[in-house]
């Protein structure tokens, strides 16, 4: 009996650890920033979008990417696309902007052998080749109100024709947007199409300035420098001045531009050792200056452009009603009839030697909008 009992111990021992070996292990409880791969940041700003990102990407909704230029829309994209069910998929990304309208709806779309001079082939289409996946579309705010109402077409219906031919078909495909447009005042101008604006702004996310995420320029700028040391074959690090200057600077290219104000003071560093004296900044040789150069004269010394007068956000309908703020002052017309303090506009105008076209980009307003204040 001793011999039967230890037996039938040890088979529902052996039955048990192979049971635990089949199944499967949690899933680790992993922090946000390590969630979302690529994008990084643990300041308060950067951490409500992740928050959006992770609620957005269990979804199947249309999401649209709003921010200033340089904040990572497609890195956003792809975070998005990695963080939903879709993830296996394709990722697939189209710049709206960098072409035509005709050679726009080839890309999309596709075309059939003879279509028109020059397709001497089938071409598959952006849409056929997400099937399954996410379909990126960047700068949708420039495309032509003609091209608006077949893209609204598929959006709606999921299905269209290749050009040039007569077969309708039909895509699963996840759509995000992005723009840095105000597609609020283009859809006022006729210049977009409402009913394309609501079926593209159903979860809307708005990226926020570097001026936004001051506490994340660090570890941002130092991630910079080891890719360039990584691809230069050096090991170059930032001194601790250094790092102050960088956090004291605006950037108004955002990220995109901190990464070129490292790569290029890197590049042109004498030492291992980056300093604040290495900046082009202190020979007045910054980029940000020429382009945001004021002609009442600015110290030479200024790190950066002068700080950017914070946005006055206001509501964007989101899905599930949620709000979230639109990119800049006066991007809900509606809502926003008027600037903001008249000391404001005439600091912004000062700044910019009263040049009104440049003071309007420093507000991140219209120069029309500018002259009826």
């Amino acid at each position: 009996d001793r011999l039967i009992s230890e037996k039938q111990r040890l088979e529902k021992q052996l039955s048990d650890a192979r049971e635990d070996e089949a199944r499967p292990a949690p899933m680790p409880q992993r922090s946000r920033a390590s969630t979302i791969a690529g994008i990084v940041g643990g300041g308060p700003a950067i951490r409500a979008v992740l928050k959006r990102v992770d609620a957005a990407a269990r979804s199947n909704a249309t999401v649209l990417l709003r921010g200033e230029t340089g904040t990572g829309k497609e890195l956003f994209a792809r975070a998005i696309h990695d963080a939903s069910p879709r993830a296996k998929g394709p990722f697939v990304k189209v710049n709206c902007a960098a072409l035509s309208e005709s050679v726009l709806e080839s890309e999309l779309f596709g075309h059939e052998k003879g279509a028109f001079t020059g397709a001497i082939n089938q071409r598959i289409g952006r849409f056929e080749l997400a099937h399954g996946g996410t379909l990126f579309l960047d700068e949708i705010g420039e495309i032509s109100p003609a091209f608006q109402a077949k893209l609204l077409r598929v959006l709606q219906e999921g299905e269209f024709e290749r050009v040039g031919g007569a077969k309708t078909l039909k895509v699963d495909v996840r759509i995000v947007c992005a723009t840095n447009r105000n597609l609020e005042e283009a859809v006022a101008k006729n210049q977009f199409r409402a009913d394309l604006y609501y079926r593209i702004n159903v979860v809307t996310l708005l990226l926020p300035p570097l001026r936004q995420r001051v506490e994340d320029i660090p570890a941002l700028a130092r991630l910079f420098l080891e890719r360039f040391s990584n691809e230069n074959g050096r090991d170059m690090h930032f001194s601790e001045a250094a790092i102050e200057t960088l956090t004291t600077c605006v950037f108004p290219g955002n990220v995109r531009e901190l990464e070129n104000c490292v790569r290029r003071t890197a590049a042109l560093a004498p030492d291992d050792e980056i300093d604040d004296r290495d900046f082009a900044c202190v020979t007045g040789d910054c980029l940000s200056r020429t382009l945001w150069k004021s002609h009442v004269g600015a110290p030479t010394t200024a790190p950066a452009a002068a700080p950017l007068p914070e946005s006055h956000l206001f509501p964007i309908v989101a899905e599930g009603g949620e709000s979230a703020p639109c990119p800049a002052p006066g991007a809900c017309p509606v809502t926003h009839p008027h600037i903001g303090e008249r000391e404001r506009l005439v600091d912004a105008m000062e700044r910019t030697g009263w040049v009104q076209a440049k003071a309007a980009r420093l507000l991140g307003l219209t120069p029309r909008q500018i002259g009826y204040a």
